[in-house]
């Protein structure tokens, strides 16, 4: 691939390297966080990296004006701003460390998921956002796509849903897998953080029966060293489980992260809705001009004030030759019209089920290895947990010595 035709993600070594707090200028007490991009040309990677700070914010900026401009796109999805399906004691607070870091690795996904595609990488706003400090918002505003008005995409969904305008069995499957994956998600979410309560309360339970061994091994003489022995390890054994607990909660973000692209591919859906609307429209508009000229030139015109002063003054030949021409006029351009809006949902079909092949391809790849992630993670689980119950099996073997 040349560099002419390469992306981004080709072209850098992109990654999110640093966080930094920083207090609001509107209210000291508020803070927020910035992330620190880093750029480095991977050709020549003696080059000092080029670095620029970014807001959550920004990033919410720059994917709504990628969503506007490029509809047919499933542009990747960013972490969530509201932390949701979470167990008890996993980290809430937005500023909080734990969730700052894991924040920061889903927004170095986005990037580089953005960067890696052909289409948004070519975009004058990525490269800037990525490449300098300031420009990039200049780009967007004056792009205008995030000032256009899209209060008619949800009215599409109920006709969607009702399949009145969709016939194409392609964008009505993608459009109820999207709902169905979206609900399996959700449930499994759900039940993992009711499971991640359970576990950790389960594991905490062992912390009361540690101190009652430590306890009984003062009213022992020869079993007191092994009791005490035991109750160390039970100590042990119930405080590894929040560091495993919180381990998973990042194995969920990118779980959740996927969930959010179901509601990419029904926008998508519902956009390919908008468009046969349009064509619907214009192919209506242009029936109707065609039967009104039929009409007047035949002298059948259904009743209305132009057509009742035509019957009662009359009409001489070269008004009435001209009138028609201007309706002739007036349908060549509704069959230009129609033509246009044909050739848009043709080429928009073409681009976004392209898109849509590739999500499921990408999405098979990912959930792969997010699924393989859980399971070695509660390998390491049952490993630890193993490894602790024989410690505390070995406590009571003969020939121990005091801890």
């Amino acid at each position: 691939m040349t560099e002419e035709h390469s992306t981004l993600f080709d072209q850098y070594d992109i990654q999110i390297s640093n966080t930094e707090r920083r207090n609001s200028s509107i209210a000291i007490q508020d803070c927020y966080i910035v992330y620190l991009i880093e750029c480095r040309l991977k050709a020549n990677k003696e080059d000092e990296s080029i670095c620029v700070f970014r807001r959550y914010s920004d990033f919410e900026t720059l994917r709504n004006y990628l969503v506007a401009k490029y509809s047919w796109v499933i542009v990747p999805v960013l972490p969530e701003k509201t932390i949701s399906h979470t167990w008890s004691k996993s980290h809430q607070d937005r500023t909080s460390v734990e969730v700052v870091e894991r924040r920061r690795v889903l927004l170095e996904r986005f990037l580089q998921h953005v960067c890696a595609h052909p289409t948004l990488s070519a975009d004058s706003a990525v490269q800037t956002f990525l490449l300098q400090n300031d420009g990039w918002k200049h780009i967007v505003d004056t792009s205008h796509v995030l000032n256009k008005s899209e209060s008619l995409i949800p009215s599409f969904k109920l006709n969607l849903m009702q399949h009145e305008r969709t016939k194409d069995k392609r964008f009505l499957d993608a459009y109820q897998y999207a709902i169905d994956l979206n609900n399996v998600l959700h449930n499994v979410l759900r039940a993992r953080a009711k499971l991640a309560d359970r576990i950790f309360l389960y594991y905490q339970s062992h912390n009361q029966l540690g101190r009652l061994f430590s306890e009984w091994s003062t009213t022992e003489d020869k079993l007191g060293d092994s009791l005490q022995r035991a109750g160390h390890f039970l100590d042990s054994f119930a405080g590894q489980i929040e560091e495993y607990l919180h381990e998973e909660d990042a194995l969920m973000d990118f779980l959740k992260h996927q969930a959010s692209y179901c509601d990419v591919i029904k926008s998508v859906v519902e956009k390919h809705e908008q468009l046969v609307e349009d064509n619907s429209k214009q192919e209506t508009t242009l029936g109707v001009k065609r039967t009104q000229r039929d009409a007047y030139a035949t002298g059948k015109m259904n009743f209305s004030v132009n057509a009742l002063k035509s019957k009662l003054f009359g009409e001489n030949d070269q008004t009435r030759y001209a009138k028609i021409e201007t309706m002739d006029s007036d349908i060549n351009d509704a069959v230009l019209h129609c033509q246009n809006a044909d050739i848009r949902v043709k080429e928009f079909n073409k681009n976004a089920l392209i898109e849509l092949d590739f999500y499921k391809t990408m999405k098979e790849e990912q959930m792969r290895e997010i699924l393989r992630s859980y399971c070695l993670l509660q390998a390491r689980i049952a490993k630890a947990a193993l490894k602790s119950w024989t410690n505390i099996r070995d406590s009571f073997s003969s020939g121990q010595t005091p801890i």
